[in-house]
Protein backbone atom coordinates (compact mmCIF):
# COMPACT_ATOMS: atom_id res chain seq x y z
CA UNK A 1 0.00 0.00 0.00
CA UNK A 2 1.25 3.40 -1.18
CA UNK A 3 1.34 6.88 0.97
CA UNK A 4 1.71 10.06 -0.48
CA UNK A 5 1.81 13.52 1.58
CA UNK A 6 0.86 16.75 -0.18
CA UNK A 7 2.00 20.54 0.41
CA UNK A 8 -0.80 23.11 -0.32
CA UNK A 9 0.63 25.66 -2.00
CA UNK A 10 -1.39 29.49 -1.75
CA UNK A 11 -0.42 33.04 -1.97
CA UNK A 12 -1.88 33.11 0.97
CA UNK A 13 -0.02 30.85 2.93
CA UNK A 14 3.59 32.33 3.48
CA UNK A 15 4.92 29.94 5.67
CA UNK A 16 4.19 26.92 7.10
CA UNK A 17 1.57 25.63 4.30
CA UNK A 18 -0.17 22.33 6.36
CA UNK A 19 0.92 18.87 4.62
CA UNK A 20 -1.72 16.26 4.57
CA UNK A 21 -1.27 12.46 4.49
CA UNK A 22 -2.86 10.49 1.47
CA UNK A 23 -3.77 6.37 1.19
CA UNK A 24 -2.60 5.94 -2.63
CA UNK A 25 -5.52 4.20 -4.43
CA UNK A 26 -4.62 3.45 -7.92
CA UNK A 27 -6.64 0.06 -9.04
CA UNK A 28 -10.34 0.40 -11.10
CA UNK A 29 -11.29 -1.42 -7.97
CA UNK A 30 -9.82 0.41 -5.70
CA UNK A 31 -11.30 4.11 -6.87
CA UNK A 32 -14.73 2.68 -7.65
CA UNK A 33 -14.43 1.96 -3.34
CA UNK A 34 -12.58 4.73 -2.31
CA UNK A 35 -14.09 5.65 1.32
CA UNK A 36 -17.33 3.86 0.85
CA UNK A 37 -17.94 1.17 3.70
CA UNK A 38 -15.60 2.90 6.49
CA UNK A 39 -16.37 5.38 8.95
CA UNK A 40 -15.78 8.59 10.01
CA UNK A 41 -12.31 8.33 10.98
CA UNK A 42 -11.01 6.55 8.30
CA UNK A 43 -7.95 7.57 6.55
CA UNK A 44 -7.89 10.49 3.76
CA UNK A 45 -7.16 8.47 0.09
CA UNK A 46 -5.76 9.85 -2.94
CA UNK A 47 -7.83 8.16 -6.18
CA UNK A 48 -5.35 8.45 -9.23
CA UNK A 49 -6.25 8.91 -12.73
CA UNK A 50 -9.90 10.15 -11.45
CA UNK A 51 -11.65 12.92 -12.44
CA UNK A 52 -15.58 11.99 -10.98
CA UNK A 53 -16.15 10.93 -7.56
CA UNK A 54 -19.99 9.80 -6.08
CA UNK A 55 -20.75 9.52 -2.58
CA UNK A 56 -23.78 7.17 -3.57
CA UNK A 57 -23.82 4.89 0.07
CA UNK A 58 -21.54 6.93 2.02
CA UNK A 59 -23.01 7.21 5.83
CA UNK A 60 -21.24 10.45 6.12
CA UNK A 61 -20.00 13.82 4.59
CA UNK A 62 -16.77 14.12 2.95
CA UNK A 63 -14.38 16.65 2.00
CA UNK A 64 -13.40 16.23 -2.24
CA UNK A 65 -10.93 18.34 -3.93
CA UNK A 66 -10.68 17.74 -7.76
CA UNK A 67 -6.93 18.28 -9.17
CA UNK A 68 -5.53 18.57 -12.62
CA UNK A 69 -2.51 17.27 -14.12
CA UNK A 70 0.01 20.05 -12.80
CA UNK A 71 -1.13 19.90 -8.78
CA UNK A 72 -3.80 22.70 -9.61
CA UNK A 73 -6.97 22.53 -7.38
CA UNK A 74 -9.97 22.26 -9.96
CA UNK A 75 -12.57 22.06 -7.34
CA UNK A 76 -13.03 21.85 -3.97
CA UNK A 77 -16.29 21.07 -1.64
CA UNK A 78 -16.11 20.61 2.12
CA UNK A 79 -18.79 17.80 3.66
CA UNK A 80 -20.52 16.93 0.46
CA UNK A 81 -23.38 15.09 1.96
CA UNK A 82 -24.01 11.84 0.61
CA UNK A 83 -25.53 10.86 -2.80
CA UNK A 84 -23.80 13.40 -4.48
CA UNK A 85 -21.49 13.22 -7.68
CA UNK A 86 -18.63 16.33 -8.59
CA UNK A 87 -16.76 15.93 -11.58
CA UNK A 88 -14.33 18.02 -13.70
CA UNK A 89 -13.21 17.67 -16.50
CA UNK A 90 -9.94 18.38 -16.35
CA UNK A 91 -9.15 16.61 -13.40
CA UNK A 92 -6.56 14.01 -13.22
CA UNK A 93 -7.15 12.58 -9.69
CA UNK A 94 -9.36 13.68 -6.12
CA UNK A 95 -8.22 13.87 -2.95
CA UNK A 96 -11.12 12.48 0.00
CA UNK A 97 -11.09 12.38 3.79
CA UNK A 98 -14.21 12.34 5.73
CA UNK A 99 -15.25 15.49 6.74
CA UNK A 100 -13.00 17.68 8.98
CA UNK A 101 -12.51 21.00 9.82
CA UNK A 102 -8.85 20.74 9.40
CA UNK A 103 -7.11 23.07 6.37
CA UNK A 104 -8.09 21.73 2.84
CA UNK A 105 -7.34 22.55 -0.35
CA UNK A 106 -9.18 25.54 -2.10
CA UNK A 107 -9.54 26.10 -5.84
CA UNK A 108 -6.65 28.18 -7.41
CA UNK A 109 -4.48 26.60 -4.73
CA UNK A 110 -1.75 23.96 -5.80
CA UNK A 111 -0.90 20.54 -4.60
CA UNK A 112 3.02 19.43 -4.32
CA UNK A 113 3.64 15.78 -3.11
CA UNK A 114 6.46 15.93 -0.78
CA UNK A 115 6.78 12.15 -0.14
CA UNK A 116 5.61 8.67 -1.22
CA UNK A 117 6.16 5.55 0.80
CA UNK A 118 5.06 2.01 0.58
CA UNK A 119 5.59 2.21 4.63
CA UNK A 120 2.60 4.36 6.35
CA UNK A 121 4.59 4.27 9.48
CA UNK A 122 7.00 6.49 7.49
CA UNK A 123 4.97 8.35 5.14
CA UNK A 124 2.79 9.60 8.50
CA UNK A 125 6.11 11.20 10.34
CA UNK A 126 6.80 13.75 7.65
CA UNK A 127 3.17 14.64 7.32
CA UNK A 128 1.10 16.72 9.92
CA UNK A 129 -1.27 14.70 12.01
CA UNK A 130 -4.36 15.16 11.17
CA UNK A 131 -7.24 15.19 14.19
CA UNK A 132 -10.06 12.84 14.28
CA UNK A 133 -12.46 14.09 11.49
CA UNK A 134 -16.06 15.49 12.52
CA UNK A 135 -19.01 13.80 12.29
CA UNK A 136 -20.52 17.17 10.53
CA UNK A 137 -18.43 20.09 9.10
CA UNK A 138 -19.59 23.50 7.77
CA UNK A 139 -20.15 23.28 4.25
CA UNK A 140 -17.96 25.49 1.24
Amino acid sequence: MRWMCVQIESKAVEQGSPTLGFRVLSSWAERLVGLLGTGPSAPPVALMRCGSIHTYGMAYPIDVALVGRHGEVLASVRALPPGRVLSHAAAYCAFERPASPCPWPLVGEALRVTSLSFDSDRAAQPCAVLPDPVGEAVGP
